[in-house]
């Protein structure tokens, strides 16, 4: 994060967020964004307010306030910016309506009832109201409701009123006053824009810039957000601003020092009272420095610098080792299947251990460092930064092709005293190569309609099928499935000696995909997927038709586009709505223009799904959709945000999770990614990475006796 911008502006804030019973839609995440907007508000690097309310008005975003309560603290929040010269920034979560064929926006509170205005709150005169009060700066307006454009002052009231016109006023409006907002998306996408920040669009972050982020595809649909501005004080210097831009050009860290680094060290020094002041940036010599005067200093807060220096010096130097060993072996897209890795390892060892999430944005050298960083400050009390480190070096020999006994990385080793740690990361690294590296493939590519009559199976080492066995069987379901545990049975006979196997790739036409779901079947003692990694492929790319000749040439491109991308921190998924998905043939002409060039997601089942699915296949090598009637909302999105660089893997472990809680049993530790997890269980999909598409490339050289796609 950025530096806090130097400013004497003073800004108020005052969020409201309730439930409404009268109202059709219950909103389950209300108290959640509401805080979290909140805090956002009130960050002094992003919102640069100070809550109105003396208390913070938690009990104004409890989700249960009265409309008096409402308008009460509005009014009050007035009267407070009044008198301290500041400007107001007012958000209203929540439920509105709005009178038949007349735009004015009432927001619903608890005991508001449905078509009725007096138990509501007249949110456009609110507004107005607090802009009127001289000493108010500027009304800056955040509106999450249904019909949420209809909260715009009446333009009388703005252009006369006590001040005469002298009031300024910003709003940014989830929808238009004719459109339904849908489960909080707007707040949602909001607090990712505020967090995150926006590249290239300077120090703020105004409503106008924040409306056209927010009505980007890959953000919201369904409805239209709207933003508008009136300025009608003559001596204004700048314009009104939502927040602070985190990603403005302002600041970086010293060379020695990342974002993730940076943060930790800002928070330790917080709470070491008379640190002693830096002079220049954090490099090598600061650092020691700053570790010395720690270790020497007997004050609270002294012992946490030292530690947090200590992980510093040692990520630093590591990160000097890397560049030097690795050279231009190591890439952007390495480093992210680095940190998926170290994700899944510290998972592994303790569920309740914070992941490694760097923002989609951070790229290269940055990357890097903050991976190494993460390792070296994320340990537990009694554990040393270099056992985590030595585990990040190895995951990086391993995705980079590099070798591990290099005396560089030798050096290292010897430097921070960790040789033996290192020796062990590599050890436990190459197991878990050979684990992954193997897996099964079942394919029902012969089928004719639905089932085959036989079962194509080969075990796999990366792109190349080193053993192949055809298995006759019934053309039905129960027939395909009776085979599980025979072709279970001769893989373990094939995999080498000390390795597992974990990963099955089941090659299903794309009718089946809709209503099959093999993890389910038995391998003669357990369900397939308790204790398998189950990803499902379509056939159709396996055996590619002549006339789909290049598909998966396209689909690799498209997927090295991906990696390549910058972004921001959401799944790269382009999301098909009701309205998209009607008229085929319209969706059709705008996939042949490449108009959907990412991953691509069905928000719901519409009744043609199994028509939709298979022409989606052909134009994307991963396709999302719903696994049952629930549309996928913003919550199953951020699932996918949350876990999109460990996909498709855990698909399967949120499907476990979903069936442990059907069938009962002992209760598990909850994780803190647990949340994400349910979610993520809702969700099918077809996923064809690089090596899937590598090795379908192996199978059209080397074709079997049968090549039917379905």
């Amino acid at each position: 994060m950025t530096a806090a911008r130097p400013t004497t502006t003073v800004r108020h804030a005052l969020v409201v967020a309730t439930q409404c019973p009268a109202a059709k839609q219950h909103l389950s995440t209300l108290v959640t964004r509401a805080e979290e907007l909140h805090g956002l508000l009130t960050d002094p690097e992003i919102g640069a307010c100070v809550p109105s309310d003396p208390d913070g008005g938690p009990a104004l975003r409890s989700g249960k306030v009265t409309a008096r309560q409402v308008e009460d603290a509005v009014r009050a929040a007035a009267r407070r910016a009044n008198e301290a010269g500041a400007e107001l920034v007012l958000a209203f979560l929540g439920h509105g309506q709005t009178p038949m064929g007349n735009a004015t926006l009432y927001y619903m509170a608890d005991n508001t009832l449905a078509g009725d205005a007096g138990s509501s709150v007249e949110v456009g005169k609110l507004i107005a109201d607090a802009g009127d009060l001289p000493g108010v700066k500027g009304v800056i307006t955040l509106i999450d409701t249904c019909h949420a454009g209809a909260g715009v002052p009446d333009t009388r009231a703005l252009a006369g009123g006590f001040a005469l016109g002298n009031n300024r006023h910003s709003l940014l409006m989830a929808a238009a006053a004719h459109q339904n907002a849908y489960d909080l998306d707007f707040s949602r996408e909001l607090a990712l824009l505020l967090r995150h920040g926006v590249l290239g669009r300077g120090e703020f972050l105004r409503a106008a810039t924040l409306k056209l982020e927010l009505t980007k595809p890959s953000r919201i649909v369904k409805q239209n957000c709207e933003n508008l501005d009136r300025d009608g004080d003559p001596d204004a210097v700048e314009e009104l601003w939502v927040a602070l831009n985190v990603r403005r050009p302002t600041w970086t860290p010293g060379r020695h020092i990342g974002d993730f680094g940076s943060e930790d060290l800002r928070e330790a020094l917080a709470a070491w009272p008379g640190h002693p002041a830096l002079v220049g940036g954090w490099n090598h010599q600061a650092l020691r420095a700053l570790r010395e005067q720690a270790e020497a200093s007997e004050s609270p807060g002294a012992l946490r610098v030292r530690q947090v220096a200590d992980g510093l010096l040692q990520a630093g130097t590591t990160v000097d080792m890397v560049h030097a060993w690795a050279g231009r072996a190591l890439t952007t897209p390495a480093l992210r299947s680095v940190a998926a890795d170290l994700n899944a390892a510290y998972e592994a060892a303790d569920p309740s251990f914070d992941p490694l999430r760097p923002p989609k944005r951070t790229e290269g050298t940055d990357l890097l460092r903050y991976i190494l960083e993460h390792a070296a400050l994320r340990v537990f009390a009694t554990a040393k930064p270099v056992g985590r480190l030595a585990r990040a070096v190895a995951a990086i020999a391993d995705r980079c092709r590099l070798d591990p006994d290099d005396e560089r990385v030798d050096a290292w080793a010897g430097s921070v005293d960790g040789v033996v740690e290192l020796s062990d990361a590599v050890a436990r690294q190459a197991a878990l190569r050979q684990d992954g590296t193997w897996r099964l493939v079942i394919s029902l590519h012969t089928a004719r309609i639905d089932w085959p009559e036989s079962l194509s199976v080969w075990l796999r080492d990366g792109e190349r099928g080193e053993h192949h066995e055809e298995f006759p069987c019934e053309p039905t379901r129960a027939g395909v499935e009776r085979l599980f545990p025979e072709i279970i049975a001769w893989a373990w006979k094939k995999v080498p000696g000390g390795a597992r196997l974990r990963n099955i790739d089941v090659v299903v036409p794309a009718p089946l995909m809709l209503t099959w779901e093999p993890e389910k079947a038995s391998d003669g003692q357990y369900a397939l997927g308790a204790g398998h990694t189950v990803v499902l492929r379509w056939a159709g790319r396996l055996a590619v038709p002549g006339y789909l000749a290049g598909m998966n040439e396209r689909g690799r491109d498209r997927l090295k586009e991906l990696d390549e991308r910058p972004g921001d921190d959401r799944a790269p998924v382009d999301w098909l709505a009701d309205g998209d998905t009607r008229d085929t043939g319209a969706l059709t002409k705008s996939l042949r223009w490449g108009a959907y060039d990412r991953a691509i997601g069905l928000d719901h089942r519409p009744p043609h799904l199994t028509e939709l699915v298979e022409m989606l296949l052909t134009y994307t090598p991963i396709l999302l959709w719903p696994r049952t009637d629930a549309d996928v909302d913003g919550r199953g999105r951020e699932c996918l945000d949350a876990y999109w660089e460990r996909l498709p893997d855990q698909f399967i472990e949120a499907y476990r999770r979903r069936w442990r809680a059907e069938v009962g049993g002992p209760a598990r530790p909850a994780r803190p990614a647990d949340e994400h997890l349910v979610g993520l269980a809702g969700i099918r999909a077809a996923w064809h990475d690089l090596e899937w598409l590598d090795f379908c490339r192996w199978f059209e050289q080397q074709p079997p006796t049968h090549q039917r796609s379905a």
